[in-house]
């Protein structure tokens, strides 16, 4: 029997709704034709997993270097966020550009 604490799905984040991470693919696939439906849901997928993986080696990255052995943890945490927001704002240029 699984907790309501497992992740039963592997692609998921720990507290993600199934339907959260699966709009983007529905959208996708739904103006895409019937036969390659498969491949623009597999694309939407792998960079979102990509894309997630990268931002989370890059958040590290920045942690570790701006830490100072546990004397900055608040400024590491805000550089982290900062990071963050760039990388947000760079996704949703990308969007806005190619609508």
């Amino acid at each position: 029997m699984l907790s309501h604490r497992t992740n039963p799905t592997a692609t998921k984040l720990f507290n993600q709704t199934y339907w959260t991470q699966t709009c983007g693919t529905f959208i996708l696939s739904n103006g895409t034709p019937r036969e390659h439906e498969g491949i623009a849901a597999s694309l939407i997928n792998t960079v979102a997993n990509y894309s997630v993986s990268t931002s989370l080696g890059i958040a590290g990255t920045i942690f570790r270097e701006t830490d100072n052995r546990g004397g900055n943890v608040l400024g590491s945490y805000r550089n982290v966020w900062y990071i963050a927001i760039g990388l947000d704002s760079l996704g949703m240029a990308i969007a806005l550009y190619s609508l």
